[in-house]
């Protein structure tokens, strides 16, 4: 029985140092948001949050396709590609990063075609 105490209380003990020590982590409201059906050849995208300045990341697999990006698009609403030989399917997703580079949030792949003329689909 005292052995029973003993662990039962060992147990308890334990459970409050670990509620103690753990750090507590205000919670952020954090959106990403992505779209590439608008036309070819573009992705738009949009981020934000209340945990303070962020850096949204445009990803890409084009795997297959010879998709060129001409400028940087990170933080931008806006990322151009095109295809200048080897047109193609693709898919993107937008990275949410906060100040110090932790992932806030990530959105699904969606997909996007890439052309060798920009086209506004349907």
């Amino acid at each position: 029985m005292k052995r029973m105490l003993r662990t039962a209380v060992a147990v308890k003990l334990s459970a409050l140092l670990l509620a103690i020590a753990a750090p507590t982590v205000a919670s952020a409201a954090t959106e990403a948001y992505i779209d590439c059906s608008l036309q070819s050849n573009a992705c738009f995208g949009y981020a934000s949050s209340d945990a303070g300045p962020i850096t949204f990341h445009y990803q890409f697999d084009y795997n297959g396709i010879d998709a060129i990006f001409p400028a940087d698009c990170t933080n931008q609403f806006s990322c151009h590609f095109y295809c200048w030989r080897y047109p193609g399917p693709l898919v993107a997703r937008l990275l949410v990063y906060d100040a110090n580079f932790n992932l806030l949030a990530t959105t699904e792949w969606v997909p996007g075609l890439c052309t060798q003329q920009d086209i506004i689909l349907p």
